[in-house]
């Protein structure tokens, strides 16, 4: 049921423009005596407030649910993805924190191939950034889902995975967004079954990645992906909440050394088969104006 075609833009492969960025989140304090409360955007039981897109090349519907207090997602070959609108300012409550869990993992979850690109989780958070300077593939994009929906869906997204190979403290750009959208993994492949629990500050997420402060964020969405691997995956989100900048003392994460920046292998062969026909051509300029 196509409701809004957002998810094609975050759930797409790699392109040949990917690149990477370095993550850096401001340090985070000790815990204070008395926690801050946050704002909970969803606690697992408002499955009604989500809506469903069924992205193509999905082999089965995407189910999902409410189930013992939180919602549940169940992939058979599915490539779906449920989406919220949601409104708030990372400026001021830049905390996001959630806990997921899965049944399993995939041993080569990545962005960086399409045939690798299944995650059997994503939480993605898109930006109102506006559409300035896009180009001509993301503004094709924007108005295909103008077209369906009536809707301008968000010009940014971070689509935080669990299950992938690549490291936390990366951001690879994902789909033919042109910049525009990223992925972070948060969880290896071998992160198990267990319940985990997230904080991220979207903010300086957003200020990493783009190199500015962060626009208002317009929707949420959840996502659990198997079409590629033909086989079944499940996912569980719950208690979404947002802190205020107050609450930064009350978590403490510690983020890896930047890793060193690197190209993925398919932009070298892509730089590589640029060249050779570039010095194929200049081989056949330069015959012909010797034959002249």
């Amino acid at each position: 049921m196509k409701r809004w075609l957002l998810p094609i833009l975050l759930l797409a492969g790699c392109t040949t423009s990917q690149s990477r960025h370095a993550l850096q989140g401001e340090p985070l304090d000790s815990a204070p005596a008395a926690p801050v409360p946050g704002r909970v955007l969803d606690d697992g039981s408002s499955i009604s407030e989500w809506r469903y897109y069924e992205v193509d090349g999905s082999i089965h519907p995407l189910q999902f649910s409410s189930s013992d207090g939180a919602l549940h997602l169940s992939s058979d070959s599915s490539a779906g993805l449920l989406w919220r609108a949601v409104r708030f300012d990372p400026g001021s409550e830049p905390l996001l924190q959630w806990r997921w869990r899965v049944s399993r993992t995939f041993d080569t979850s990545s962005p960086l191939a399409p045939e690798f690109d299944n995650f059997p989780a994503r939480l993605l958070v898109g930006f109102d950034s506006g559409w300035k300077n896009a180009g001509p593939a993301a503004l094709a994009w924007r108005k295909k889902v103008e077209d369906y929906t009536g809707v301008t869906p968000p010009a940014r997204a971070i689509c935080y995975t669990f299950g992938g190979t690549l490291e936390s403290n990366e951001a690879v750009d994902a789909a033919f967004g042109e910049g525009r959208i990223v992925v972070i993994n948060l969880r290896g492949p071998r992160a198990g079954t267990d319940w985990h629990s997230e904080v991220r500050d979207v903010a300086a997420d957003y200020r990493s990645i783009y190199g500015e402060e962060p626009p208002e964020v317009m929707a949420l969405g959840l996502g659990c992906d198997s079409h590629r691997l033909k086989t079944r995956v499940e996912a569980w989100f719950d208690d979404i909440t947002l802190y205020g900048r107050d609450a930064y003392a009350q978590f403490r994460r510690e983020l890896r050394a930047p890793p060193e920046r690197r190209l993925p292998p398919l932009v070298w062969y892509v730089f590589a088969a640029c060249a050779l026909v570039a010095g194929s051509s200049a081989g056949v300029w330069l015959w012909l104006r010797r034959s002249r």
